[in-house]
């Protein structure tokens, strides 16, 4: 995860496996918030395993703080935000084929890059 602007909060992760519970905002897997306090020079390293092959999409919101919600002033997010190797530049929310990947069995790395409005 890069781009991020403080320590203050954690990060909320969601992984998606179906444009639907994107859509629905429904993770498929979980919903697991991450501590930040392991920032170096605005990057964050997050691993995770036991994940089954298949179709996911990340999303992930930099709770600053920490109330489990994106926070909006005048309908516009307050928080960052980002998704799986995509820097989402639109002001809607983004496809889900936008972010997805294909997980192997082998490991896999995917950047994050947070975006402020």
């Amino acid at each position: 995860v890069t781009g991020l602007r403080s320590e203050k909060g954690n990060l909320r992760i969601a992984f998606y496996n179906t444009a639907e519970s994107f859509d629905n905002d429904q993770p498929a897997l979980f919903n697991k918030t991450v501590s930040k306090s392991n920032i170096k020079n605005g990057v964050l390293k997050v691993s995770f395993s036991g994940l089954a092959p298949g179709t996911y999409g990340v999303a992930l919101l930099d709770d600053e703080n920490a109330n489990h919600k994106m926070d909006y002033r005048f309908f516009m997010p307050t928080e960052g935000f980002g998704f799986s190797d995509y820097y989402h530049t639109g002001m809607s929310r983004p496809k889900f084929n936008s972010f997805k990947f294909q997980l192997g069995a082998a490991p896999k790395k995917i950047n994050i890059r947070l975006r402020y409005l």
